[in-house]
């Protein structure tokens, strides 16, 4: 029988009696109570049913991947090939300070936090394809500057990922860099399942408003797509930034693209006002085919809002009394326990319990057996071990 808030709150007040009151009150104490003993579950093990599942398109060539804020993260468990998911295709689990420096595995992946974010760095197998390297203004083709963008020319000492790049000044609110006569390229087995992606670095984000990618055959036949964000979806800054345009479904067409015959590349660069700037590069544009992956994961959530139709980390409205918690069905053994660990929260906030590290103690205590029975799958990262030797 499945379990809702409604019911849970049902079994608490049956078993709560107060000497001044029929039950205690579930829109004020109670529900504090609750949502403090889902915090203490969650903080003390990893449970069966927090486990989920995301497709990660992996893409050769890169190696760092979002994870959306709403799955709410908590540890790995495992990433797994979505068309070949058999077990000699595991990938090892590294830790981020030597997901790089490691030459020893090919499949591999790794948790990584910065600036508050969190990132999934994966290396995988696939399939990509130079489009245009971009790093001679006559190397491939003949790259023009034209509007805001001016002085094209080679530069030589500065790259993101090769040897040299393009260089360029930029004056004005909008300006194009183009290249119409370049080798022709097949891109047709990428075609609808990839991402096309360039390097750029801009000497000013200030009032920078997007930038407009045309790919295709043609200045009349091409595929475009508007980047306001590097390709992870954060701000741009000033440097070196990677952008993508995402070749799917959805991605605007423009006449009819040959793709056995890619000769266009066009860049449109817009500010709001003009940065006035010298020295910006652009350099390195590759298509790399989505190769899916399925990231399995456990999540804090531990309830599921209704209304909302997605998973919550805790109730988080006493009168949606049909949100449930993810044990409901599969898992309502659970019931119990959860019953007793709020009654001790409960006893704690109406001052029966004046220590509340007595009410965590017994919540504790009554979750060991469960932990025992429900181990957690979570896979802990090799870490890299390193020592100074002074002679």
């Amino acid at each position: 029988m499945a379990t809702n808030l409604q019911n849970l709150i049902e079994i608490i007040n049956d078993r709560r009696r107060d000497t001044s009151a029929n039950s205690v009150d579930m829109t004020t104490d109670g529900f504090r109570a609750i949502v403090g003993a889902l915090q203490v579950w969650d903080g003390e093990h990893e449970w069966p049913w927090q486990i989920t599942k995301s497709k990660i398109n992996y893409r050769d060539g890169i190696t760092t991947y979002r994870i959306n804020a709403n799955l709410n993260f908590k540890c790995a468990v495992d990433i797994r090939p979505e068309k070949s998911p058999v077990s000699n295709l595991e990938f090892e689990y590294l830790s981020n300070n030597r997901f790089d420096s490691d030459s020893i595995y090919t499949k591999k992946f790794a948790i990584k936090t910065e600036d508050q974010r969190q990132y999934l760095r994966v290396k995988y197998s696939g399939q990509s394809l130079v489009v245009n390297q971009a790093n001679s203004v006559t190397n491939n083709g003949t790259w023009v500057g034209a509007t805001a963008i001016s002085n094209l020319s080679d530069d030589i000492y500065e790259s993101f990922n090769g040897s040299t790049s393009l260089k360029f000044n930029y004056s004005g609110t909008t300006g194009t860099l183009t290249n119409s006569t370049m080798r022709a390229v097949d891109v047709s087995r990428y075609a609808q399942r990839s991402g096309i992606y360039f390097d750029i670095d801009l000497k000013s984000i200030t009032g920078l408003t997007s930038i407009t990618m045309r790919f295709g055959s043609s200045g009349a036949n091409y595929i475009t797509g508007v980047a306001t964000t590097d390709y992870l979806g954060n701000p741009f800054v000033l440097g070196w930034n990677r952008v993508v345009l995402d070749w799917n479904g959805t991605t605007t067409v423009v006449g009819t693209p040959v793709d056995t015959a890619w000769t266009y590349i066009q860049l449109i660069v817009a500010y709001s006002s003009n940065p006035s700037t010298i020295g910006n590069h652009i350099e390195n544009f590759f298509i790399t085919e989505n190769v899916p992956l399925t990231f399995e994961f456990y999540s804090h959530n531990s309830v599921y809002d209704v209304s909302a139709s997605s998973p919550l980390q805790v109730f988080n409205d006493p009168a949606a009394l049909t949100d449930y918690p993810l044990w409901s069905g599969d898992w309502d053994v659970m019931n119990e326990n959860f019953v007793n660990s709020v009654l001790e929260i409960i006893f704690w906030l109406t001052g029966e319990n004046d220590d509340r590290a007595i009410a965590i103690g017994r919540i504790q205590a009554m979750l060991m057996p469960l932990k025992s029975k429900y181990p957690s799958k979570r896979r802990y990262a090799k870490m890299q071990l390193t020592a100074d030797i002074n002679y």
